[in-house]
């Protein structure tokens, strides 16, 4: 009886494996089923992509559109199991993350911590290092939206430069324009004094033409 009950306890509760990892109860294609879930830090696509590659190296994976699940059929993997297991995932996203549901059983049905610890603590393993490899692709991804963002504000400030060299070669042409033109007002100073001088000795021979016109038949 007390077995019993414990098992029952066991199985209603969540462990935590690693430190995004749990073994919890979900429904899956094969009903109620103990499994394991992970927290992934990217989007669902992405994620579902980077598992893809992740256990390319042991099979390909089937996609079971009917039931959204991504199947693993009788393949090899020793950190978990030196029997061949199927490996059935699927993922949903919320929020900016995704959360991976995992289920693994080989030909005495689905494994739980209860009844294979072993393999569940390697298959635990197994998905934390998955986990990683996500957040490590989201980190770089990261890195380059950053470097890009780095990229666009190294231009900005080579047009600014460029800007800033453009408006001092336009003061310079400014000032030697400036210098042109206050040379020309003091040759036009000049050229007016000198005008003046003419215009006052041709007024002045004009004056002395009218005397001499008034005095015209007046004697002297």
């Amino acid at each position: 009886m007390k077995k019993t009950l414990l098992f029952v306890l066991l199985s209603a509760c969540t462990f935590m494996l690693t430190g995004q990892v749990v073994e919890k109860s979900m429904t899956m294609s094969s009903g109620e089923q103990q499994g394991l879930e992970v927290d992934l830090k990217g989007d669902s696509k992405t994620s579902e992509k980077l598992w893809k590659e992740y256990v390319k190296p042991y099979g390909k994976t089937d996609w079971d559109r009917k039931n959204k699940e991504h199947v693993l059929f009788n393949v090899h993997i020793p950190a978990i199991s030196s029997k061949a297991v199927t490996l059935v995932g699927r993922f949903y996203q919320y929020q900016d993350m995704t959360k991976g549901s995992f289920w693994i059983k080989d030909d005495s049905g689905f494994l739980s911590s209860e009844q294979n610890g072993d393999a569940i603590r390697g298959a635990g393993e197994f998905l934390q290092d998955y986990a990683n490899e996500v957040e490590r692709h989201a980190i770089r991804e990261d890195i380059k939206k950053q470097e890009k963002d780095l990229g666009r504000s190294e231009k900005d400030l080579e047009k600014l430069m460029k800007k800033n060299k453009d408006y001092h070669k336009a003061i310079e042409k400014a000032k030697a324009e400036i210098a042109k033109k206050e040379g020309e007002i003091e040759n036009n100073l000049e050229e007016q004094k000198s005008k003046k001088g003419e215009i006052e000795k041709k007024k002045n021979k004009i004056q002395e033409t009218t005397i001499a016109l008034s005095k015209v038949g007046k004697g002297s």
